[in-house]
């Protein structure tokens, strides 16, 4: 008998291990619309840390514990739903289109991700789709025809220069608008204005973001200042953008390639002279080839992708080489573990040549008339000026960047139990660059420099810059329940150290050939050293009500080694209501969805900070040899008080959905303040001493921002819409200069940047010539505000078109009106001796200081940058071996709408100062984006 009852409890024990093993399920996800597969749809068993995605034909598979009931299926744009498991081991979905799309998750300004629906702020997401959908290189360019908020403004066709990035106005007048990036939540370097050891080649100034690698990007979010940047604290004033890369898809190994050859001309639009074309301007060669694989189980994924790109420019010494590739590996460590892991490396290597701020620029000297009206030049005349002046010049031009990056970030998060989430990330940014300007006697000789024959008086300039940031960041997050209540509570830390060396070596008289630095007759060397550290921690708390109505509440506090020694932790507060309107029962009652859908009301206050300049805190001391000994002065005065700049934002808007959904419209009214702003101001000559960053400022921003999107046409075989946002910014001064003068941010004295109390940062300032009927000079007022470079109004806009999905058309575009340029181009014209139709013969032998503002002209723009057309050919054109084979054509920058006689979006982006402002509004002799016609093959396996 005890044998027997030890038998039947061994048997019990054996039959309940069984029941207690892990299922397998398997189903496919289409959409409901057209029954296409969906890939990469999210499949989670609830109640566990389990989950996959959906393959490239729309399948799943997923081990689900013996006591799992129910499983959650979600896609972006699309309606989740939640399943009950039971018995079945086979689930076919078909998910319908969500026309609010308020399940949407995002992850900026929260850490970890939450639902779109209870955030008080918005967030600008960029797609896979419309990643694709833009064979675009650099992500400058990239951010440019995507972004509906953000103005992205690129300062040179020449390859690998800087960017004016901005929106909401300018919000500090000591450092550049560019937004704080992350890569996969690693901080990574985003210097978008010259260096402070870097060579000088004419204003085209080398930039940090064109070699973040763009390949295998997921998605891309952007969220402004204020309320949605408080958590990223003392440095986010400008707002966040966030490159998340893909993890890979579940199922068999899939291949991607993509081949692109095309051809790339100059811009003529805006040339002076169509001869300066004929003279410099060639058809260049661009290629590019992308491949990647991805793939995985349901525990394991993976992603690589690699890309080479080749292009010879539009004009001689522009010619650019990159080789890009980025790897990712997901993993399910066991039921509370998981890892995410991306490894990133860029190459890139591109020439300049001098641009207009240099005597030897070509492309200027020809546009302003160094050489003479090249339109009245007979052809034997330009053929002579080509042969004899400009080739030879060409020829030698050397100036040559190579940069070498490198970005990881390593991921692991812990669920623990069911609605708790930790997470943990470190990653590394690592950029390397060299750049190195080699001017040799024939060079010099061709400029007229040096006299023929000379030998030995070329030199070498070698600027190197290695910038090591290092991330850390911790958070979690809570989920709770209580009646009707639901709660989120997030807490959080940070840590960012960033170190940045310099160093510059200047070689003379080198022997004739030589391309090292050691044959010079004599050396000099320069360098330059900055480590800052970052820290702050945080929590965030968002409470719900009946899943309608959500609240925000978030503190941060931050310290930095920038910050003056008696400062200690700055505090960012926000706060934060939302209220979707659209789902009581009273509003559905009255209002059909067919007219509207959706209706959200949100608003928020929020504040976030910029940094002062490092050291500037500090009193120094300079040294300068006097007679072969160290010779001291006094520095700067320094600031033991320096803490960094604080932005308040006050935002209020809605989000209304129409006609079930086919029509969005976003519209947003913010105030921001800008206290304790930092000015680089002088103090008054009896204090004998040098300018100093001071906290005395303050600057005002206003404005309205609006986006909209319509589902024009949405059938079986036809599929039409549009996109389009306005940003009007009401205003944007500065409203306390604390007592200190003007002071210049750019261009010349009499006609140039400044930042002054009452007027915008970076106004116009110069005479303002009022001629009378006879032409002669009547009056001038001198110092005249003449304009802000800063638009008043902009935007961006979109069209696309499907047929069948097999034919695809899109067509993007952007816009800027009420900004004002400086034509420094007509300005040497005149200097020249060229008439200038806007200048009256009677007053032509005015002194130039006097009639300086006739050259400030509008700068309303029209651009369309981006036309693209494919077609997936049909099955039975292509091979069994391929899933799905895509042509294309594609043209970059092909149409031009404008008011200036100048390129007005060409109007420099460079500062007087490592990262700092800068406003552009000097259209300087500045080659523009060129054109590119490209043509396109992607294949799938």
């Amino acid at each position: 008998m005890k044998k027997l009852v030890q038998s039947l409890f061994v048997l019990l024990l054996i039959a309940s291990s069984v029941l207690a093993q892990d299922r397998r399920i398997t189903g496919k996800v289409t959409a409901a619309e057209d029954g296409l597969p969906l890939p990469g749809v999210s499949v989670k068993v609830i109640g566990t840390n389990q989950g996959t995605q959906t393959d490239a034909n729309g399948n799943f598979a997923i081990s689900v514990p013996a006591n799992a009931k129910s499983l959650e299926i979600s896609y972006i744009g699309f309606a989740s739903q939640t399943l009950q498991i039971g018995t079945r081991s086979v689930f076919n979905v078909a998910l319908a289109n969500d026309a609010k799309q308020l399940s949407e998750v995002v992850v900026t300004g929260q850490g970890i991700g939450i639902e779109k629906k209870r955030l008080s702020t918005t967030v600008d997401k960029i797609t896979s789709e419309e990643i694709a959908s833009t064979p675009i290189v650099q992500l400058d360019q990239l951010l440019q025809a995507k972004l509906p908020s953000a103005q992205i403004r690129l300062g040179s066709g020449q390859p690998g220069t800087t960017s004016l990035i901005r929106s909401r106005g300018l919000v500090s007048a000591n450092s550049s608008p560019t937004p704080v990036i992350y890569v996969d939540g690693v901080r990574v370097d985003n210097l978008n204005t010259q260096a402070n050891l870097s060579y000088d080649s004419g204003g085209a100034q080398s930039s940090s973001i064109p070699d973040i690698p763009i390949e295998n990007i997921e998605s891309i979010e952007f969220i402004k200042g204020g309320a949605a940047t408080t958590l990223y604290g003392a440095d986010a004033a400008n707002g966040v953008i966030q490159i998340f890369t893909k993890k890979g898809v579940a199922g068999k190994p899939e291949i991607n390639f993509e081949l692109q050859l095309g051809a790339v001309s100059g811009t003529k639009d805006y040339l002076k002279y169509n001869e300066t074309a004929d003279i410099l301007f060639k058809t260049g060669l661009s290629q590019s080839y992308r491949l990647g694989l991805s793939g995985g189980s349901d525990k394991t994924t993976y992603s690589f992708s690699g890309n080479i790109y080749q292009n010879d420019g539009f004009r001689p010494n522009n010619a650019q080489k990159r080789y890009n590739f980025r790897t990712n590996l997901s993993s399910k460590l066991n039921d509370i573990v998981a890892y995410s892991g991306s490894f990133g490396f860029s190459a890139n290597q591109f020439g300049r040549d001098d641009n207009a701020n240099s005597s030897a620029g070509s492309f200027g000297n020809l546009e302003t008339g160094a050489y003479g009206d090249l339109s009245e030049f007979t052809s034997f005349q330009i053929d002579s000026l080509k042969n004899r002046v400009i080739s030879p010049i060409q020829r030698n031009v050397n100036n040559l960047e190579t940069v070498r990056r490198f970005q990881t970030s390593q991921s692991f998060t812990i669920t623990p139990m069911k609605d708790l989430t930790s997470k943990f990330t470190f990653g590394i940014d690592s950029r390397n660059s060299e750049q190195k300007q080699i001017a040799t006697n024939a060079y010099l000789i061709a400029l007229e420099f040096e006299a023929p024959g000379t030998v030995d008086q070329g030199y070498i300039d070698v600027y190197n810059r290695s910038f090591l940031g290092l991330t850390g960041d911790f958070n979690t997050q809570y989920k709770a329940e209580l009646n009707d209540f639901s709660f989120i509570s997030t807490v959080g830390a940070q840590v960012f150290r960033n170190i940045d060396k310099q160093n510059a070596l200047h070689g003379t008289n080198v022997t004739e050939g030589s391309r090292s630095i050691n044959n010079s007759a004599s050396t000099t060397s320069e360098d330059y050293e900055q480590v800052l550290v970052n820290y702050g921690f945080y929590a965030a708390e968002n409470i719900g009500y009946k899943n309608k109505l959500f609240a925000e509440f978030g503190l941060r506090f931050d310290g930095n080694s920038a910050f003056g020694k008696d400062v200690g932790l700055q505090s960012f507060p926000k706060v934060g209501l939302s209220y979707n309107i659209s789902d009581e029962s009273f509003f559905v009652n009255a209002i059909p969805s067919k007219v509207i859908s959706q209706l959200k009301l949100r608003a928020n206050y929020g504040q976030a900070g910029q940094f002062p300049t490092a050291f500037a805190n500090d009193r120094t001391l300079t040294s300068n040899p006097f007679l072969g000994v160290p010779a001291y002065n006094l520095g700067q005065a320094g600031d033991p008080n320096l803490r960094p700049e604080t932005t308040s934002t006050y935002e209020a808007g809605l989000d209304l959905g129409l006609l079930n959904g086919k029509m969005n419209i976003s519209g947003t009214y913010y105030q921001t303040k800008t206290e304790d702003a930092l000015f680089l101001a002088p103090f008054t000559p009896s204090y004998g001493l040098s300018n100093q960053l001071r906290n005395i400022g303050e600057i005002s921003n206003k404005g309205w921002e609006f986006a909209a999107s319509y589902h024009i046409l949405s059938k079986k075989d036809f599929d039409l819409s549009f996109n389009a946002s306005y940003n009007l910014l009401t205003e944007s001064l500065v409203t306390s200069s604390g007592g200190a003068p003007e002071f210049s941010i750019g261009g010349f004295t009499f006609l140039g940047s400044f930042v002054k109390e009452g007027r915008a940062i970076g106004y116009l300032r110069g005479s303002k010539p009022t001629f009378a009927s006879d032409g002669t000079l009547e009056s001038f007022e001198a110092n005249a505000d003449l304009g802000s470079p800063i638009p008043k109004h902009f935007g961006s806009m979109g069209l696309n078109f499907s047929y069948k999905n097999k034919l695809n058309l899109s067509i993007t575009g952007d816009y800027q009106m009420g900004a004002y340029g400086v034509n420094v181009d007509e300005v040497l014209r005149y200097f020249n001796g060229l008439q200038d139709d806007r200048i009256p013969e009677a007053s032509l032998e005015e002194s130039f200081f006097d009639i300086a503002g006739v050259w400030v002209e509008k700068t309303d723009y029209l651009k369309i940058r981006n036309i693209s057309l494919s077609y997936n050919l049909p099955k039975q054109f292509t091979s069994n071996a391929f899933k799905n084979v895509e042509i294309g054509v594609i043209v970059l920058n092909p149409l031009n709408f404008y008011s200036s006689t100048f390129d007005p979006e060409i109007t420099g982006s460079g500062a007087n100062k490592q990262g700092g402002v800068s406003v552009g509004g000097f259209g300087f002799g500045t080659e523009s984006l060129p054109r590119q016609f490209i043509g396109s093959l992607r294949v799938k396996f």
